[in-house]
C-alpha cells in the first residue's frame, strides 16, 4: 500500500512540475473591461497601428485561416473560425517580443533570438469586429516548436485591434507619425539647369567701356 501511495504522489509530482513549466500570465488585465484595454492603449499598440496606417511595416502575414459561420438558438448568424499570423520583420518581432514579455512570464528562451514568430488564435465576431475567443489558449511557435499561450486582452489587440486603434486615434485627435520623403535624384538641380555664368571682364574690357 505504501509503494502504491510513492506512486501515486510521485506522478502527482510530475503533472504539477508540468504545469508549472508552462507559460504563464504577469500582467493580470482579467478585470478590465476589454474595451478599455483597447482605448487606454494598456498594451503599447498605437505606434504599432499607425505604423501599420501610414504602410512603414506591413501587417502581420496571415499563415493560414479557417472561417466558420453557424446559428444561434435565437436564429443569430454567428461568426467565428481560426487565424495562424506570421511576425517575420524586424520592425514586428520588436513588437510582439515586447508585449509577450509585458504580458506573460516563462515564455521559452528561444522567443528571444527568433527570427520570426507565429500564433495562431480561434476567432469570433463581436460588434462586427473579430476577437480572440477567451475560453481557450492560442498557440505560439518558433520553427517547429510550439507551446499553449494563455488568453490575455493583449493579443486580442495586437492581433484585430486596428479597427478599434484607428478610432482611438480619431476620438483623441492624435496625429499620424510624418514619414520624411527623401528628395530624388530627380529634384536635385543639374547642369542644364544650374544658372549661367557671367563673364568677369579684365582690365582692357573695363576701360573700353
Amino acid at each position: 500500500m505504501r509503494s502504491k501511495r510513492l506512486i501515486v504522489l510521485g506522478s502527482g509530482l510530475v503533472v504539477l512540475a508540468a504545469v508549472g513549466c508552462g507559460i504563464a500570465i504577469r500582467r493580470d488585465l482579467s478585470a478590465v473591461p476589454p474595451g478599455q484595454v483597447g482605448f487606454d492603449d494598456m498594451c503599447g499598440l498605437q505606434a504599432y497601428f499607425d505604423a501599420i496606417e501610414i504602410k512603414t511595416s506591413p501587417a502581420p502575414r496571415i499563415v493560414s485561416a479557417l472561417d466558420l459561420e453557424g446559428a444561434s438558438s435565437g436564429g443569430k448568424t454567428l461568426r467565428g473560425g481560426k487565424e495562424r499570423f506570421a511576425f517575420d520583420n524586424d520592425f514586428q518581432l520588436k513588437q510582439v517580443k515586447r508585449v509577450l514579455e509585458e504580458n506573460w512570464r516563462r515564455l521559452p528562451e528561444q522567443i528571444a533570438k527568433a527570427t520570426e514568430i507565429e500564433i495562431e488564435v480561434k476567432w469570433a465576431e463581436k460588434a462586427g469586429t473579430k476577437r480572440v475567443i477567451t475560453e481557450e489558449e492560442s498557440e505560439l511557435a518558433v520553427g517547429t516548436e510550439s507551446w499553449s499561450l494563455p488568453y490575455h486582452p493583449c493579443i486580442s489587440e495586437l492581433l484585430y485591434g486596428e479597427p478599434l486603434y484607428r478610432q482611438r486615434r480619431q476620438m483623441w485627435g492624435l496625429p499620424l507619425p510624418v514619414v520624411a520623403t527623401p528628395v530624388s535624384d530627380a529634384a536635385a538641380p543639374t547642369d542644364a539647369a544650374a544658372p549661367t555664368a557671367r563673364p568677369v571682364l579684365g582690365a582692357h574690357d573695363a576701360s573700353s567701356n
